[in-house]
């Protein structure tokens, strides 16, 4: 019997003998690989960003990294889901936009987009689900995702790659090769010395080789742009392709006993809100939506004050609105009647937020018709819909307790407005509105217009030799500018492409 233990822990001893030493050497090779990419993408992204405005670079960066991704999962034997693929297409959808329009706002919302992607497949790749999503989960992800990025690339090389194997097998290469390079740099420096010493020719080609014409701001500036392209890779691809330093603790956050509500404190809460919120829509209905009539009156507000002030403070109601009841539903008691108190209350506020926001969308439809059309309030217009959509959805979900849908739909509903917004072109439409303000006689700010970006130039051009002289050339001068302005192949951009081609084959409307 002694010798039968004693066998069987000398097998096992020999079977656990690789896994105490961690060589495992498809995923090694892979791991090099992938560190390979990185440094290979650091150095195309260091020749693709140039320190000037982005364009085609994001473009063909965000191509890059895919690229590397679907080859790496490849070679990793690792194929893609369908989910995963969404996520791909929504991040190449996004990088895609950055050469596409010109719009500072419409391209730092590209960048979000860019970020909620990669965020969802940091989700992805720890939780393996999104669809069922806490919406303290999403934080934590957002959080946890960060600090992910931070430390990836140091993880990739110190932890990912197992040096003391890689030291058994090529150490006796890798110290030839350093001895030999230790022995050979002095004396090809010594004689190449001696030879630029004793013949002028060989010292001019020696100093037209080493001279590359480079200053120490230009060399930062690679330096730099192959660090955080590089990290930046080793981020994606360390975490999709090699599945590293994912993981995760399944412990749903639960609020203290102490912090939970019941049926007296959600009725207090939600319903002295909910009399709040009525009286508000009871007592000035007429306010809401008295219109011209109203605002025209002497005793009656300004339009600036009726619509712009209104406005503004009824949109961060709503924002307040949905993240009160996600809190007050997170803790709320597990009861029966307490969970149907909140579904009665919560409605209610719901539906009265939604008149709120009607009234608020009203406003800004007099204030636009009147002074016009800018970009704070088309964005926030939009942010104003979106919440509305998510008034529907918190309605659909949370309310019929599936609470876990709801960051889900929040985050995919976000992305497919941004994605909405660069088809609709905004500055193209606000230009439409404030141009048809004066063709109706109306004033119209021609050096707010004209300070928009390169989208606006199709539009302008159009209805150009219809305005005013005045208006016309105006502008027609800051519209120049478009024409004058000069992209490199790395920060080519569609919009401005267009912008200048119109306008070269555009004459001068001033007389």
């Amino acid at each position: 019997m002694d010798e039968q233990k004693i066998s069987g822990e000398k097998i096992t001893a020999v079977k656990y003998q690789p896994e105490i030493d961690g060589i495992e050497p498809f995923n090694q090779i892979l791991t090099l690989v992938t560190l390979g990419t990185c440094l290979l993408i650091g150095v195309m992204g260091a020749f693709l960003f140039d320190g000037e405005s982005w364009g085609l670079n994001m473009t063909l960066f965000g191509l890059l990294l895919i690229a590397s991704l679907l080859l790496l999962r490849n070679i990793g034997q690792q194929p893609l889901t369908a989910v995963e693929y969404m996520l791909v297409a929504s991040g190449l959808f996004f990088s895609v936009t950055l050469a596409w329009r010109d719009s500072l706002v419409l391209n730092s919302l590209s960048f979000l987009g860019i970020l909620l992607t990669i965020n969802l497949a940091f989700t992805l790749g720890t939780r393996q689900r999104l669809q069922e999503l806490h919406v303290y989960e999403t934080f934590e992800d957002l959080y946890s995702s960060s600090k992910y990025a931070l430390i990836s690339y140091y993880d990739l090389i110190d932890k990912d790659i197992q040096w003391k194997a890689l030291q058994q097998r090529w150490g006796e290469f890798g110290r030839a090769m350093l001895k030999g390079l230790f022995i050979s740099v002095p004396l090809i420096i010594i004689f190449g010395i001696l030879f630029s010493a004793s013949d002028a020719r060989f010292e001019n080609l020696i100093n037209h080789l080493l001279d590359w014409g480079w200053d120490n701001e230009i060399v930062i500036q690679y330096i730099l742009a192959f660090i955080l392209c590089s990290w930046i890779a080793a981020a994606v691809l360390r975490g999709t392709v090699l599945k590293q330093g994912l993981s995760f603790k399944e412990e749903p956050l639960m609020p203290p006993v102490s912090w939970t509500l019941g049926s007296i404190e959600m009725v207090m809460i939600l319903g002295a809100l909910n009399i709040l919120f009525l009286s508000f829509i009871a007592v000035q209905f007429t306010y809401f939506f008295g219109g011209d009539a109203l605002v025209q009156s002497i005793q009656g507000p300004t339009y600036a004050d009726y619509a712009r002030r209104g406005f503004f403070q009824l949109v961060m109601v709503a924002a307040l609105v949905i993240t009160l009841l996600l809190l007050t539903h997170w803790l709320q008691s597990a009861t029966q009647l307490e969970k149907r108190l909140y579904q009665i209350l919560a409605a209610m506020m719901v539906v009265m937020t939604m008149i709120i926001e009607a009234s608020a969308a009203h406003r800004m439809y007099l204030y636009t018709r009147e002074y016009g059309l800018t970009e704070s309030r088309f964005y926030t217009s939009v942010f104003m819909l979106w919440l509305f959509v998510l008034l529907i959805w918190f309605s659909l979900t949370v309310l019929r307790e599936k609470r876990t849908r709801f960051s889900f739909g929040a985050i995919l509903t976000g992305m497919i407005f941004i994605a909405i917004l660069h088809f609709i072109n905004p500055e193209a439409r606000i230009s439409q509105v404030n141009l048809a303000r004066l063709q109706d006689g109306q004033r119209f700010d021609a050096s707010y217009v004209s300070t928009l970006s390169a989208d606006i130039v199709p539009t302008l051009l159009t209805v150009l030799p219809e305005l005013p002289e005045k208006h016309r050339c105006h502008l027609w001068r800051q519209l120049l500018q478009f024409h004058s302005r000069t992209d490199n192949w790395r920060n080519f951009n569609l919009a401005r492409a267009q912008a200048r081609e119109l306008l070269s084959s555009s004459s001068s409307p001033c007389q």
